[in-house]
């Protein structure tokens, strides 16, 4: 498995690397500028829209209803099946 990751990791390296050495140098800080604003951009618009539609969507919220139980009914059946076990 670590070989498969390291592999790949390796691969993607790669495939950056090759991929910024052909820009020309006088490029590469206005396109590094570029995708970082462009990564700026749509992370804030995610942000924003996630805050707004949660706001609309809340759904309601129904509470857990009590049983009707006995008071420690498990604690005295539990307690009958281990003393009559014993016997």
């Amino acid at each position: 498995m670590n070989e498969k990751m390291s592999k790949a990791s390796r691969m993607l390296d790669d495939t950056i690397r090759k991929a910024c050495e052909r820009i020309s140098q006088k490029k590469r800080k206005p396109v590094v500028f570029g995708l970082c604003f462009l990564f700026v951009a749509v992370f804030s618009f995610m942000l924003w829209d996630s805050f707004t539609n949660q706001v609309r969507k809340v759904p309601d919220i129904k509470h857990i209803k009590s049983l009707d139980l006995p008071k420690d009914s498990l604690i005295h059946k539990l307690k009958d099946v281990i003393h009559g076990q014993k016997q």
